[in-house]
């Protein structure tokens, strides 16, 4: 990862804190939140240039549930997180 540790990053995953990274020269921005007590949702959208559309989002009833998602999500291009964790850059906007 650059600009930072992998784990440190999924730990800000893990915890729903608003993370913004960049892939392939774009911007995203994570969020995550609980909308109600049994449910966790979390979210990738594109920051910049910016979109409309979601990159990723998933609900689940758990934070380890949401986070496994994400971990086994292909959205990288159709590879997940640790086939790239080395091309994401970990920024603090």
């Amino acid at each position: 990862m650059i600009n930072g540790n992998p784990n440190d990053f999924l730990e800000h995953i893990y915890s729903c804190q608003n993370t913004i990274f960049i892939f392939n020269g774009i911007k995203y921005w994570f969020q995550g939140y609980m909308p109600t007590e049994s449910s966790v949702y979390m979210e990738i959208f594109q920051y910049q240039p910016p979109s409309e559309n979601h990159f990723w989002s998933y609900e689940g009833k758990t934070l380890e549930e949401c986070y496994h998602a994400f971990l086994d999500a292909p959205i990288f291009n159709g590879k997940t997180f640790w086939s790239v964790e080395d091309e994401i850059e970990w920024v603090d906007d």
